[in-house]
C-alpha cells in the first residue's frame, strides 16, 4: 500500500496546497490494484496481459464521473499522465489496450493530438524500452469514430520510434463483434509501413508477415 501520513494544506501557514487537490493527486498517485495483478501473473503461466486503463481514481470514463467537472484539456492530460504513471510502475504486460480510449467517451470532440504528444512520446518511449507493443483495437468501427484506436498520429510515432509489436483486437462484447474488422486493421497497419502484426506465445512475441 502506498500512503503518506504527513501532508500540509493551506490551512498551514506555512503552505499554499489546496486540501482538495492533495485529496486528487493522492488518488492519482494509489495505483493500489497493481500488488494483486502482481500475484496474478505469479500465480499463472499466462501466454498474454493486455494492460488498459478505463478508470482513474476509481472513476469510470464511459460513465462521465472521471470528466465530470474537468475541462477537456484536464481530463485528457490526466489520462495520460495515468498512463505513463501505470506502465512506469508495471511491466508484467504484453500491450497496451486501446491506448487512446478517452477519445471514446470525450463529449467535446477529439482533443488535439499535439497538446499530449509529448506525454504520448514518453509513454511509448517506456513500452519500446521495455519490450513492450501496443493494441490496434477495430472497435472504433462500431463506436463510430473518425479515427483508429489508437489514431494515425499514436501509430506513426509510434513506428516512428521503433516500435514493431502490434496485435489486433476486436474489443468484442458480444458474439458478432468477435473479429470484426480484422483484415481493415492489417491494411491500415500496411499502409502506415508496418510489416508485421503479432500473436503471443509465452509472454514472447511472434510475428506474422501483414
Amino acid at each position: 500500500m502506498f500512503a503518506d501520513y504527513y501532508v500540509y494544506t493551506k490551512f498551514s501557514d506555512d503552505s499554499v496546497y489546496p486540501m482538495e487537490q492533495v485529496m486528487k493527486d493522492a488518488i492519482a498517485m494509489q495505483m493500489h490494484t497493481i500488488p494483486q495483478y502482481e500475484a496474478l501473473f505469479a500465480r499463472y503461466p499466462l501466454d498474454f496481459v493486455i494492460l488498459s486503463i478505463h478508470q482513474v481514481g476509481d472513476k469510470e470514463f464511459w460513465t462521465q464521473d472521471f470528466q465530470k467537472g474537468k475541462t477537456q484539456k484536464e481530463y485528457n492530460e490526466q489520462y495520460y499522465e495515468e498512463l505513463l504513471n501505470v506502465v512506469n510502475a508495471y511491466r508484467n504486460y504484453s500491450v497496451l489496450g486501446h491506448m487512446d480510449l478517452i477519445i471514446r467517451y470525450d463529449t467535446n470532440g477529439v482533443y488535439p493530438f499535439k497538446k499530449v504528444e509529448p506525454v504520448v512520446e514518453e509513454i511509448l518511449e517506456t513500452i519500446i524500452r521495455d519490450g513492450k507493443g501496443l493494441e490496434l483495437n477495430t472497435s472504433y468501427h462500431r463506436y463510430g469514430l473518425q479515427d483508429s484506436t489508437p489514431s494515425v498520429d499514436i501509430l506513426k510515432l509510434y513506428r516512428k520510434m521503433g516500435g514493431e509489436i502490434i496485435t489486433i483486437g476486436s474489443d468484442s462484447h458480444k458474439p458478432e463483434h468477435l473479429g470484426e474488422y480484422m483484415n481493415e486493421a492489417k491494411h491500415l497497419l500496411k499502409s502506415l509501413g508496418y510489416r508485421f502484426f503479432c500473436t503471443y506465445n509465452e509472454m514472447q512475441p511472434v510475428f506474422h508477415a501483414l
